[in-house]
């Protein structure tokens, strides 16, 4: 099984990796993470969690889960993989705010700096991934407690897998697996075409009708976190006023680059999250066109002289 990914790496190191390999290719896992339907945060290495001030909080890790070199993860494990992300990584430092960290048995006790009730959010990120850190070629060959182990990693093109017999949701399906990268989006649309690959993520959108066409192949797309935006300079002194933003904003023809752009493949943004979302607020219905931006720029101090709207002096 060939599967071909639009972002590349030079190292699987969990807790640097901007491009989340190991976690995306099943090498390794965090404390919890998010369901795919209503993004609530629920239990994967960590099966519960409490605190009663939002600072001291109480994590029971799950029994029996082992790395892929035979070794019990355990309170000490976790904590000195969670101590390595830390020191590795200011982002991830800052993230996680820790103060301290206990350990005893599957027990973990820790301590942020200061009340913090969102605390357990912050693990589902990537880069908080477990991994045994006894093992030291974390750039090659991560230990994590994932379904599958690295067989072999070739920097900027594969990572080969192979099942993890012991884990401990059950064996995966496949013996083994090839995680490709290929950055070109227009490659990797043929190398499906080919046959060189099984599974495309994001393939060439301007392909997909051929894609389609190809007898076997199933085409899903679906709604994503990914928000393509513009964003202002205001440095800039024009853009300093809110009016001026507002008229700029009410010109984007929103489905236009929904349809043609990105050929149907996205919804029209309303705000930096999709309104299904249970924590995206009712964004207010936004004035748009050729008029609404006039009155805005009016109201900026604007008016129109030989079909320019220029500031008043």
């Amino acid at each position: 099984m060939n599967l071909l990914f639009n972002f590349a790496t030079s190292s699987l190191d969990p807790n640097v990796d901007t491009s989340y390999v190991s976690l995306r290719a099943g090498i390794t896992e965090t404390l919890v993470h998010l369901n795919d339907e209503d993004l609530t945060i629920e239990p994967w290495l960590a099966k519960s969690w409490d605190s009663k001030d939002g600072q001291l909080w109480n994590f029971e890790l799950r029994e029996g889960v082992t790395f892929q070199n035979g070794k019990r993860m355990d309170g000490k494990a976790v904590k000195a993989s969670l101590e390595r992300a830390m020191k590795d990584s200011p982002a991830i430092e800052n993230a996680l705010r820790i103060e301290s960290i206990e350990a005893d048995g599957n027990a973990l006790t820790i301590k942020t700096e200061v009340p913090f009730p969102e605390f357990p959010s912050e693990l589902v990120h990537p880069n908080t991934s477990i991994i045994d850190v006894k093992e030291s070629d974390y750039i090659n060959k991560p230990i994590g407690t994932g379904p599958f182990a690295v067989s072999k990693f070739t920097p900027g093109t594969a990572v080969d897998l192979i099942r993890f017999e012991s884990y401990w949701d059950g064996a995966a399906k496949l013996e083994s697996a090839r995680f490709s990268f290929n950055e070109d989006a227009n490659a990797r649309s043929l190398a499906l075409e080919s046959g060189d690959a099984d599974i495309v993520f994001r393939p060439e959108v301007e392909s997909l009708e051929n894609v389609k066409a190809i007898d076997g192949v199933k085409v899903e797309s679906t709604s994503t976190f990914r928000v393509h935006q513009m964003t202002m300079n205001l440095d800039r002194e024009a853009l300093q006023d809110i009016h001026v933003r507002k008229a700029i904003d009410a010109m984007i023809d929103r489905s236009s680059i929904a349809n043609t752009i990105l050929h149907g493949h996205a919804e029209v943004a309303t705000g930096p999250f999709p309104s299904t979302f249970s924590f995206a607020p009712d964004y207010q219905k936004k004035e748009n066109g050729m008029e609404a931006a006039k009155g805005f720029l009016d109201q900026a101090g604007y008016k129109k002289v030989d079909g320019v709207m220029q500031l008043r002096s």
